[in-house]
């Protein structure tokens, strides 16, 4: 038999349903949430609700969670310290962002900006240049750029952004950056624009590339060690989480892309498409 569980974690109660493919059948569970761990919320829920409908955990063939994990990190500002690395002479590129203000007439004088991920402070700024087409218009000086990696790595970041003008059309410039960031630190975190958002519009591609590097290393944490309790506890399920359009990633992308998760939670009660007649309401399915 298959069994599918979904599981929507929340401020108070962690909510879990397990649905059976063959027969249609379901089973619902809620438990109070563990805001300390809230996977401890989830492994008990898990344990409780195969209980409830007499399995074994080990019958379960897939795990759908949706995670409201990144979401706090940036509601409660507890994020990690970000480093940015950009191309020479946009260095102030979030603070500029797009010089819009959100009134109509005096709107710039009563506007606070907030706070980008990143600080001028953890800018660093590198060697090289690409051009809209992707031709390379200043090689990427690599001495210079590994010696700007080891002063972020030597101030005490926590998690480092490598985000160049034009990278999205041409890559090389930023894997190399991430290459020597893993070769200076290779515990460190580290995120590149292209693999987060892979389009032009310098300030979106570089604020979402940071704040992925802002949730990242707790979310990893959380996902990482989420994923070895269920196989301890016997469950080998496939985990996915639960992305903001209401699609599912596996672990190990989430744990890279965190930031695809920021509407989670929210996003579980879309559902995109119903490929099984037997389908359970309230689980996505992707």
């Amino acid at each position: 038999m298959s069994y599918r569980i979904g599981v929507d974690v929340g401020g108070t109660f962690t909510d879990l349903m397990l649905f059976d493919e063959e027969s249609g059948r379901y089973w619902r569970h809620k438990t109070p949430s563990t805001p300390h761990d809230p996977s401890e919320a989830v492994l008990a829920g898990i344990a409780a609700i195969c209980q409830q409908a007499e399995i074994d955990p080990s019958q379960v063939a897939q795990i759908m969670h949706g995670t409201t994990v990144a979401t706090n990190v940036i509601l409660e500002g507890k994020g990690a310290r970000v480093g940015l690395v950009t191309t020479e002479g946009f260095k102030q590129i979030l603070h500029l962002a797009r010089s819009q203000t959100p009134g109509p007439l005096a709107g710039w004088m009563i506007m606070i900006k907030p706070e980008p991920p990143a600080t001028l402070a953890d800018t660093r700024e590198v060697h090289e240049r690409m051009s809209a087409r992707g031709e390379v218009v200043r090689p990427l000086d690599e001495a210079q750029a590994e010696a700007v990696i080891r002063e972020l790595v030597d101030s005490g970041i926590e998690s480092l952004t490598i985000s160049l003008i034009n990278s999205y059309a041409n890559p090389d410039h930023e894997r190399r950056l991430k290459a020597i960031a893993q070769r200076v630190a290779p515990h460190l975190p580290v995120t590149i624009s292209y693999d987060v958002l892979p389009e032009f519009r310098e300030y979106e591609r570089t604020l979402t590339a940071t704040m992925n590097a802002y949730v990242k290393p707790k979310v990893k944490t959380y996902v990482h060690n989420l994923d070895q309790s269920l196989r301890q506890q016997g469950v080998q399920a496939k985990l996915n989480i639960l992305r903001s359009d209401a699609g599912l990633m596996t672990a190990e992308t989430t744990e890279e892309n965190p930031v695809y998760t920021l509407l989670s939670g929210p996003s579980g009660g879309v559902c995109r498409r119903v490929p099984h007649r037997h389908r359970a309401p309230g689980i996505p399915i992707s």
